[in-house]
């Protein structure tokens, strides 16, 4: 890698944002995020080039990386949530070599007791998935106000609570338009779609295997096997995220957040008001690597 590729980098505050979750590797090059929230209220996506890949393509990688490095300069850091284990891990920082030669600083993110204005409520909070405490810490950072239910449709669903500290859903602190402190208060883990119609298939003996472009259509209630199984699955998931919703709007204003890979099968089974993103995990890292610049 050239001198003035890596000063390129550094002047430019160019960061890779790795996500790697139990399925799949997703990752973004950026430039690193600006501090103040979004002006229009909405999440932005930062990335102008990114990816995504199953574990088991992971080598290919190497390639891509590289040949962004050689047209723009290495990246001045790489911000890394895994949920995966320490061998992907591995894995990830051996390809950084290969793509960058000496890596340039990698952080690998942790769920903490506080970030900035939010608090996490878990009882241990470094039992806390590190990919939905990073997922709120970016959409707090974007959307300072009101409470959120965060919902990310993966390999598992989640589905996240941020309350805003006052308890009205306002989120305004004593200071005119300065946020107060939030909290993550907790929410619910259920197995994805795909693993949710997939134990069907693997553990009866004559349910089928069911896609999720399948889930996407199904209807209300079916009469075939295939789409029964389709709309029994989409309701379970729509059900547990409008019982949440329902718990959460009692409290004051919210705003639900849809993401993942899975994000489209689900939105068109619910009735509640929502936005998609496509990865929140990626914008909560880019949200901490602009913070770490500006210390």
């Amino acid at each position: 890698m050239s001198a003035n590729h890596d000063a390129q980098a550094k002047a430019s505050g160019t960061v890779l944002l790795i996500d790697i979750g139990n399925t799949r590797l997703k990752w973004a090059w950026c430039r690193a995020a600006p501090l103040g929230a979004a002006p229009s209220g909405a999440l932005p996506v930062p990335w102008r080039a990114g990816g995504a890949c199953v574990h088991e393509a992971l080598p290919t990688l190497a390639a891509d990386w590289r040949q962004l490095a050689d047209a723009e300069g290495a990246p001045r850091g790489v911000w890394i949530s895994n949920v995966a284990g320490p061998v992907i891990a591995a894995e990830v920082g051996a390809l950084l070599a290969d793509a960058f030669g000496t890596p340039p600083a990698v952080h690998w993110a942790r769920a903490t007791a506080s970030h900035g204005m939010l608090d996490n409520g878990y009882r241990e909070p470094s039992q806390l998935g590190v990919d939905r405490w990073i997922g709120a810490i970016g959409a707090r950072h974007h959307l300072p106000c009101g409470h959120l239910l965060i919902v990310t449709a993966g390999t598992a669903t989640t589905i996240d609570v941020v309350l805003a500290s006052d308890g009205s859903g306002s989120g305004s602190g004593s200071g005119e338009g300065t946020p107060a402190r939030s909290r993550f208060a907790g929410g619910m883990i259920l197995p994805g779609l795909a693993l949710m119609m997939g134990s069907l298939a693997r553990n009866t003996a004559q349910l089928p295997a069911v896609e999720i472009s399948e889930a996407q259509a199904a209807a209300a209630w079916a009469d075939n096997t295939r789409d029964a199984i389709a709309a029994g699955c989409l309701a379970a998931q729509a059900g547990a995220i409008e019982r949440a919703w329902s718990a959460l709007t009692r409290r004051g204003p919210a705003r639900c957040l849809l993401s993942g890979g899975a994000r489209e099968a689900l939105a068109g089974a619910l009735t509640l008001p929502f936005e998609r993103h496509e990865n929140l995990v990626l914008l909560g890292l880019s949200v901490m690597a602009a913070q770490q610049r500006a210390i």
